[in-house]
């Protein structure tokens, strides 16, 4: 698109050229980077990103590159504040990890013990949850579980969130596999406000953000300053990009000049960069230590000579090519994040997007690579060649979804049975309306998942959310009682590259009222 092909590029060069030790496979100047971070833009149809490699103490590169909006073209610089999403988690740990070191609690603290209304679908594992469990992602949970409680756009408290954990059906014994669940962290939260007295965005901000002077940095959007030095979120939609909303919750807000200072902490092992400790070296080798594996995706084989990896606390571990590998993503609705570490090379590469794709990931990747590889792999190739192969295999799904074909009949009951007050144990209330013929729908917890329901065949439609930049339409299928009456609906997205936190099928909708 030609806003990316003519993109501003804006920001400090800290060095002419990067700093080049012995342990290099091959040398990466700026000049590289640029043209790295210009293919990923233009190919995968990314507005901006704000990128930096970090040393040590010396941030070898730190710059915007593109546009905060297709619709304003401000430039991204390195000021530029991005959501950074799950990255937060590693903040979180982090706060837990100061709390560790003054003796204010353990990883292995019992959550009941600080919490004592947390639990969980099982009263034993209610008993036996830790806080290191609420962050290794080992609940026993399904992917995504509970997740519509905050997504896209709900806003549910950390007591209703807690509340609805007892409802959640576990779907692997406790401790036994991974499975990526946000839920734990919102605990996880709450433990630390308990223990310090206070919300944790505003510990994280007192105790980690203000030593490492991340001035642009804050822990809820609420204290943004500037609101026109944001990176607005994008999504693509029918292959055009188009601007969204924010997802905005209590979490970091980072330009890419605090993410290094991010970064530099921890290649410090937990220094200030005047010297002062503020986390220590046992803490961190705690957050970097593997707990619950994982399995090794394609990719990380093919490419990078993975074997193992596994998530620690807030972190993700594996070799890459003989090497530790520490890093975590951020992906939130139109923005995208990843900061990656080979410590024992005493490098960091921080990306961050305002569109949803893989391009932070590969753009680490390659970038890390050049320190350990004759011959690097360029993993923006990599991404391009999989996206082209995704969107065909989509082209062919669409082809084949023949569900999807519209019914010549009427439903076979009136719209006004369908209509009425729909309730979930752990979710809330659902409403459907008939208004001018045709039923809407409506999710109680945001502003969203609202939409109309086509008919399909049957007791079976499917709800086309209003919002086309969410890319989440789900089956919708209404069950009957033996009265022929309308006794609840169920739900499932209808494309598999549906996010998993819309978890639809996690709901068991009853209804309670007309």
């Amino acid at each position: 698109m030609n806003y990316i092909k003519n993109s501003i590029f804006t920001g400090i060069i800290f060095s002419q050229f990067l700093f080049t030790p012995t342990c290099f496979g091959s040398t990466l100047e700026h000049k590289q980077i640029d043209a790295l971070v210009e293919k990923a833009m233009g190919k995968l149809n990314i507005p901006g990103i704000a990128l930096a490699v970090v040393s040590g103490n010396e941030v070898l590169y730190a710059k915007g590159h593109g546009v905060q909006s297709i619709e304003t073209h401000t430039p991204v610089d390195t000021d530029t504040l991005f959501q950074v999403a799950s990255i937060s988690k590693s903040f979180l740990t982090a706060a837990f990890a100061l709390l560790v070191d003054e003796g204010k609690l353990s990883w292995d603290d019992k959550v009941i013990d600080h919490l004592p209304h947390f639990q969980m679908y099982d009263p034993w594992v209610t008993r036996e949850f830790t806080i290191r469990d609420l962050l290794t992602h080992r609940s026993g949970l399904p992917l995504g579980a509970g997740d519509l409680l905050q997504w896209p756009d709900a806003h549910a408290q950390p007591d209703e969130i807690i509340a609805a954990l007892k409802y959640l059906k576990p779907t692997s014994s406790f401790r036994s596999e991974y499975s990526y669940n946000n839920l734990m962290y919102t605990v996880a939260e709450e433990v630390i406000r308990v223990v310090t007295k206070m919300p944790w965005d505003q510990y994280v901000e007192k105790s980690l953000i203000s030593p490492l002077k991340m001035t642009g940095c804050v822990a809820s959007p609420k204290r943004i300053k500037q609101q026109d030095k944001r990176a607005i979120p994008h999504m693509e939609v029918n292959g055009q990009l188009k601007t969204t909303f924010f997802k905005d919750d209590e979490h970091i807000n980072c330009d890419i000049t605090g993410m290094a200072k991010w970064a530099q902490m921890f290649l410090s092992k937990g220094k200030l960069p005047e010297g002062q400790v503020l986390i220590t070296e046992q803490q961190q080798k705690e957050m970097w230590k593997p707990v619950t594996l994982q399995k090794v995706s394609y990719i990380d084989q093919k490419y990078a000579q993975t074997h193992f990896q596994a998530y620690g606390l807030g972190w993700r571990l594996k070799d890459f090519h003989g090497h530790l590998h520490a890093s975590h993503g951020g992906a939130v609705q139109g923005m995208t994040s990843h900061i990656a570490f080979l410590p024992e090379k005493d490098i960091a590469v921080i990306a961050l997007t305002n569109q949803w794709s893989r391009a932070a990931q590969g753009l680490t990747a390659t970038i890390l690579e050049h320190y350990i590889e004759q011959q690097p792999t360029d993993y923006i190739d990599v991404y391009i060649e999989g996206n082209k192969r995704y969107k065909e295999y989509l082209k062919q799904q669409n082809k084949a979804e023949k569900p999807l074909e519209l019914s010549s009949t009427k439903p076979p009951l009136a719209l006004s049975q369908y209509a009425g007050t729909y309730q979930d144990d752990w979710y809330g209330s659902v409403k459907v309306i008939v208004s001018d013929e045709e039923l809407l729908i409506e999710f109680s917890r945001g502003k969203a998942l609202r939409g109309s329901l086509v008919h399909l065949q049957g007791n079976r439609f499917a709800a086309k959310w209003t919002d086309r930049t969410l890319n989440a339409d789900a089956f919708v299928n209404f069950d009957v009682d033996f009265e022929g009456n309308i006794s609840g609906f169920k739900m499932k997205a209808i494309s598999r590259s549906t996010d998993f936190s819309y978890n639809f099928h996690d709901l068991n909708l009853k209804k309670i009222s007309k």
